[in-house]
Parts: structure tokens; C-alpha cells; sequence
């Protein structure tokens, strides 16, 4: 049974909320962290957030 529901076991509707929020923390990630703080410069970022955020897209882009 833990082959077929994995760690977590949620309802249809939790596995689109958890792959809306995910999916809305990356497409964050790339435009505060990529485009503003990497490319222009624009943003100064504190080295925590700074971090997290290049984790995050380690992990979840190609």
C-alpha cells in the first residue's frame, strides 16, 4: 500500500493544490531571483532567501 500512496496520502484535490503552490514558488523563484537579483541587479537579496531560492530551482527545473 505504500508503494501506491507514497509518504503522504491526500484527497485528488490536495495533489493540485500542492502542484499549484509549487509550481507558483518556482515561477516566483525565476522571476524575483533569475531575472531580478541575477540578471539586472535590481533587487538585493538577503543570502537566506538568496539560497533557498537557487535550492528550489535545483530541485524542481531541468
Amino acid at each position: 500500500m505504500f508503494l501506491l500512496e507514497g509518504l503522504v496520502t491526500l484527497p485528488w484535490w490536495g495533489y493540485v493544490i500542492a502542484a499549484l503552490v509549487m509550481t507558483h514558488i518556482t515561477i516566483a523563484a525565476v522571476t524575483i531571483y533569475l531575472h531580478r537579483h541575477q540578471s539586472h541587479r535590481a533587487l538585493d537579496l538577503h543570502p537566506v532567501i538568496s539560497h533557498f531560492f537557487r535550492l528550489w530551482l535545483w530541485l524542481t527545473t531541468g
